[in-house]
This record gives structure tokens, sequence and C-alpha cells, in this order.
């Protein structure tokens, strides 16, 4: 006696059905993968930007406070023999890289991984500085305008800090309209550490460098990006003022730093409902496909 089998053979849907199926995912997974793009390069570069701010302090630890003393009195003797040296915009002038005097300045605070480190609790930056404003240097962190005061503090000087707005591969100086007056910046340098409080913000057209320069008794430090955001036709300075360390600066600075923002996670979770909602109607279409083969 033979049994017949009542299985059914696998269903296979034909090449074109596969097709027209598969032709709109790949769109729409490319249009995921263009609009989480953003998202992904700048966790990354500001994970790299903080990691890069941590090592600065750290490789200090070791070295023998004299060492550091001597290379932080070099730039106080720096600031003093070129006090009065204009001050123009980092985004309209640029200084040719054969400069003498440029030289001369990349010469101070150097053989570190960074001249200084800025850290501002309120918007939680804390970012590497680096000499001069290149493109390729504010890239990658802050940069510290050529012709303004080395960021080692002292009066009669003020230390002008650019950094970008608006990158979409980092974060930066996104934030620096949200800086108000009282907040703090603080300021290392070769295992010095100055605070800085904000005593006032405005904004200037790019020609407008009265707010660079220095002003007579006074310990300043002005931070620069460009305004409005993606417009960038003029400039936001936060001008902060020289005021003693207390007890509670260490743990501001060392809880401050963020590499996500909250337009990573809107992003994150449009990519995440797209991609559920193409799960769904890629599952559903294999079903119909299937029923009428």
């Amino acid at each position: 006696m033979s049994v017949l089998s009542t299985d059914q053979p696998p269903q296979v849907m034909k090449p074109h059905r596969v097709a027209k199926i598969m032709a709109p995912v790949v769109i729409v997974l490319i249009g995921v993968a263009i609009v989480l793009y953003p998202v992904v390069a700048t966790v990354v570069n500001n994970m790299q930007q903080q990691k890069i701010a941590e090592e600065y302090v750290e490789q200090f630890q070791d070295v023998d406070p004299v060492e550091l003393k001597a290379a932080v009195d070099k730039a106080h003797a720096y600031n003093a023999e070129h006090a009065g040296q204009p001050v123009l915009d980092p985004w309209l002038a640029r200084i040719s890289p054969d400069n003498e005097g440029y030289n001369e300045y990349l010469e101070q605070l150097s053989g570190a991984t960074a001249m200084s480190r800025v850290t501002i609790p309120s918007i939680d930056v804390k970012l590497p500085l680096y000499h001069g404003t290149a493109e390729s240097t504010l890239q990658k962190g802050l940069g510290h305008l050529y012709g303004s005061a080395l960021p080692v503090g002292g009066k009669g000087m003020r230390t002008v800090i650019t950094g970008h707005t608006g990158l979409t591969n980092a974060t930066l100086f996104d934030d620096l309209d949200q800086v108000e007056k009282g907040d703090a910046i603080y300021v290392e340098t070769f295992g010095e550490t100055l605070k800085y409080e904000v005593f006032d913000t405005e904004i200037v057209l790019p020609t407008e460098v009265t707010g660079l320069t220095p002003v007579e008794g006074e310990d300043l430090v002005t931070l620069i990006t460009c305004t409005p955001y993606g417009v960038n036709t003029h400039r936001l300075l936060v001008h902060a003022k020289r005021v003693p360390l207390d007890a509670m600066d260490k743990e501001a600075i060392d809880k401050s730093g963020r590499t996500i923002q909250w337009w990573m996670i809107a992003l994150s979770l449009f990519g995440l409902v797209v991609i559920g909602a193409l799960t769904y109607w890629v599952m559903r279409e294999i079903r119909k496909a299937r029923s009428h083969v």
C-alpha cells in the first residue's frame, strides 16, 4: 500500500517579482544611509575630539613642572613682545605658511598634541585648541587666532578662539549661541588652568574687529564663530574675563564633553521607523507574491 505525500513544493517567486520588491528597498536604504551619515560622522568625530582633549591634559602628568613653566613663561614673553599686533577676522584673512612671524608663532606652546584645551560646561563643550585658523585646523577642533594673545592669560591680553558652526560631521561651536552671561570658560594650557566668566555677547560684521583687540588692564578671552547658522554673513562673539578658580571647577571640567546631540537622536529614530516600515512592507509583498505563484 503506497502513501501519497501531501507536501507542497516550495514556492519560488519569479525574478521579475523579486526585482519589483528589491528596487524600492534599495532606494529607501540608500536614502536612510544618506540621512544617517551626518549622525555617524558627527559622533565619530566628536568622540575623536573628546579623546584628544582628554589626552592633552593626561600627557602633562609625568612632565617636569619646571619644563612646563618654562614653556608658559616663554609664551608670556612672546605675548609681551607682540602686543598690539593687528588681529583680523579668521575667515577673511589667511596667513602664508612661509611667513617668518607665523613660523615663530608656531614654535610657541608646541610639542604637544594641541596648544591648549577649552571647556565650556554650560554647553558641554570640551575641545582641543590648535595653532592658527587654517580650514584643516578648524575641521578637527578649535583654532587660536594668530595675532591674538597666546592662551596663558595676563593683563592687557585677549586670546581669540575660533570654531566652526554648522558642519555636517562635527558639533564644535554649534551651541555657542546658547552661552549666557556668567557662564564659565576654562582654558588649560601646559598644565595651567585659567577660568574666564562670560560678560557679553555680540553679533558683528566680519570687518568689525574692535571686539578682538586687547583692553588695557583686562585679561580676556573671546570665542568667535559664524552666524546665522548656515548663512555665515556675521560673526558671533562671546567675551569673557578672567576670574579666580574655586573648589567646584575641577568637577565642572571633568563632567563636560558631549558627543551626541538631540538632532542625532531624532534622525536615528526616524531611520529606525523607516526601516521598520520597510521591513513590514517587504514581508507583506513577499506574502502577496507567493500567493500568486
